[in-house]
């Protein structure tokens, strides 16, 4: 298991700021051989500058950053990005278009000797599935390929930590899936500490051992994915993943009253504003009258999107949604009943 192991790279109390803005706020993370580490959050948030403070593209102004113990940057002293044990991965793949396949992957190694650096290329060459592109150039490869390549130039130096900054984003949504597995396939194989920046909340549960959420330069929970989907930190948390209904309320004599029923409110004390999330998921809707503990609502629309059916629904007035697994008929008007999965249900302080 990975929470065994000793940190491949350690980042303790990282502060950054452009000007007035601060970047990254206090964030202290580790991360351990063969794990794959995850940062998520909206644009601004300060996971690409955390990348950058970590391959050496950015000095540190506040914190430090450790590989296998080794200092790498504190405030005022910083090795610079070539003498770090690191390796990096753009999002747009920066490949050289006038060198080949293997001599994009060869570049930055000119340290080794020649039979150690062809040796080096020629097994990644195979571990990419690309040795007979080898003599082939960047432009007359597929979007995959050219993937495959860049990872492989990451890997060339035996990097103790591998960074991916958004590295499916320049591929269309058919191929990203199965680039996606084949990546973390070999990432897994290999190794190495690795850090993922995205800005896609699934694509971050799927590849990562641990995700790492970001809001305004802090991080607000770092968790496993079942932690983070089931037992979010706040409601930011709970909306990144997955679409909810959300209401405000106070808590009463240890429930909570909203317009889909009444909840258990456990160790809070009467009078807390409380913040109400159900997962669309969550919502079951039965005929009317079906359920003792179920409310009225009335069909607003619904839409087929092929392994699920979403539905609007009128809750006196207000518009909340269900997602009900395959193709589910009902119509614009028609009345039934809603009820929470109440095991499920997120109570969070409001604000």
């Amino acid at each position: 298991m990975t929470d065994t192991l000793a940190p491949s790279v350690i980042l303790s109390g990282i502060t950054h700021r452009y000007g007035q803005l601060t970047a990254v706020d206090g964030v202290s993370l580790s991360v351990a051989p063969r794990e794959v580490v995850c940062i998520v959050g909206p644009s601004g948030c300060g996971k690409s500058t955390l990348l950058r403070l970590i391959s050496g593209l950015e000095s540190v102004q506040k914190g430090e950053i450790a590989v296998e113990g080794q200092q790498l940057a504190t405030a005022g002293r910083s090795l610079p990005p070539e003498r770090r044990p690191v390796g990096m991965m753009f999002q747009d793949f920066a490949l050289f278009p006038h060198l080949t396949v293997a001599g994009n992957i060869a570049f930055g190694q000119t340290d080794r000797p020649r039979a150690e650096r062809m040796r080096r290329v020629n097994e990644l060459l195979e571990t990419m599935a690309l040795t007979r592109y080898a003599d082939a150039y960047p432009h007359t490869l597929s979007g995959g390929q050219q993937q495959r390549v860049a990872l492989a130039r990451a890997m060339a130096r035996d990097p103790k930590v591998l960074l991916l900054d958004e590295p499916f984003s320049a591929l269309d949504e058919q191929l990203r899936r199965s680039v996606r597995e084949e990546v973390v396939r070999i990432i897994r194989a290999s190794g190495i500490a690795t850090i993922v920046v995205t800005h896609d909340p699934e694509e971050a549960m799927e590849m990562g051992n641990r995700v790492v959420v970001m809001e305004a330069g802090r991080v607000v929970q770092a968790d496993t994915p079942v932690n983070l989907y089931q037992r979010p930190a706040n409601s930011f948390v709970a909306r990144l993943f997955g679409e909810v209904n959300r209401f405000e309320a106070t808590v009463r004599d240890g429930h909570i009253v909203t317009p889909l029923g009444r909840v258990m409110a456990p160790g809070l004390p009467g009078g807390t504003k409380v913040e109400v999330a159900c997962r669309v998921e969550d919502l079951e809707l039965v005929p009317l009258g079906a359920r003792p503990d179920a409310v009225p609502v009335r069909v607003r629309h619904s839409s087929f999107l092929g392994p699920a059916t979403r539905v609007c629904l009128d809750l006196g007035g207000s518009e909340v949604h269900a997602r009900l697994p395959g193709h589910v008929n009902v119509r614009a008007g028609e009345e039934l009943s809603a009820a929470m999965a109440a095991e499920r249900v997120m109570v969070f302080p409001a604000g």
